[in-house]
């Protein structure tokens, strides 16, 4: 082999060399992305699972104060059928519920 063989093989492992360390740099920055995607992945998730719960609890503050409300309603018109005081039972002359169970309860007819 010639000086000048050996000195271009020299020339070409060098740039073989190099080109190896390139190689192996770019394959740790590839395995650093890839073990970056599994906590990306649960960051995401977490991010999803709190809003989808906010939206929740939210939703559900609403249907549970609506249904409270409701029953305070149902509640006051109940009362007001015993009392008397409803709208129906004054246009019709009804006596309040509560005198008709007073009276039963002494044993007067009504």
């Amino acid at each position: 082999m010639t000086d000048r063989t050996a000195d271009e093989l020299r020339e070409l492992i060098r740039e073989g060399h190099g080109l190896l360390k390139d190689m192996r740099a770019e394959r740790r920055a590839i395995e650093q992305l890839l073990d970056d995607i599994p906590a990306k992945v649960d960051a995401r998730i977490e991010e999803r699972v709190k809003a989808g719960l906010e939206v929740l609890g939210e939703q559900t503050k609403e249907a549970m104060d609506r249904a409270v409300a409701k029953v305070g309603r149902e509640f006051d018109r109940l009362e007001a059928i015993l009392t008397g005081t409803d709208p129906a039972s004054r246009r019709q002359g009804k006596r309040p519920l509560e005198e008709l169970f007073r009276e039963h309860r002494e044993g007067r007819p009504s």
